[in-house]
């Protein structure tokens, strides 16, 4: 039989003392009340000071020498293009020349509907309709029994439905 190590008694004997060591100034410490200070009530009733939280400040770069986009480092979205310049204010609306096409009437008498560009609209509708030339918006001014007026930007069309139908 081998003979008991002193060794596990050591690390007890070492952690009681230092246990010991720790409560001791908290058994030393006087346990007696204290006399009420003559503070003023305020202070002990007032609300404690928060720190105020500094906000997040983000400049976009100017170049990507000065700075990316961290989720998106290739993008050159954040950064001005040399092309944009100063927007042009023009007097009189650009007439767009687009190619409508009328497809049909349909509605009662009182109530007509037209049919351009596989799109309906009734008398005074507004709307985006597609064409080759991409999306246009348009208004539909007036219908008639073989044709409608619309108005494309500042410019009147009359369209017509093709004889035969």
């Amino acid at each position: 039989m081998k003979p008991r190590s002193h060794r596990p008694l050591a690390i007890r004997l070492a952690f009681a003392a230092t246990l010991l060591s720790l409560a001791l100034p908290s058994l030393a410490a006087p346990t007696g009340a204290k006399a009420p200070s003559k503070a003023s009530p305020t202070a002990t009733n007032a609300m404690p000071v928060q720190a105020e939280i500094p906000k997040s400040v983000f400049v976009l770069p100017a170049s990507p020498q000065k700075g990316k986009d961290p989720f998106f480092p290739r993008s050159m979205r954040p950064y001005p293009s040399p092309s944009v310049g100063a927007p042009t204010t023009n007097s009189q609306p650009v007439a767009v020349a687009v190619k409508l096409r009328f497809h049909g009437i349909s509605g009662a008498v009182g109530h007509r509907l037209a049919i351009i560009n596989n799109r309906t609209f009734e008398t005074n509708e507004e709307g985006v309709v597609p064409t080759s030339s991409g999306p246009v918006h348009i208004r539909c001014l007036e219908i008639k029994a073989d044709s409608v007026v619309v108005q494309v930007g500042a410019e009147r069309q009359v369209l017509r439905l093709r004889p035969g139908l």
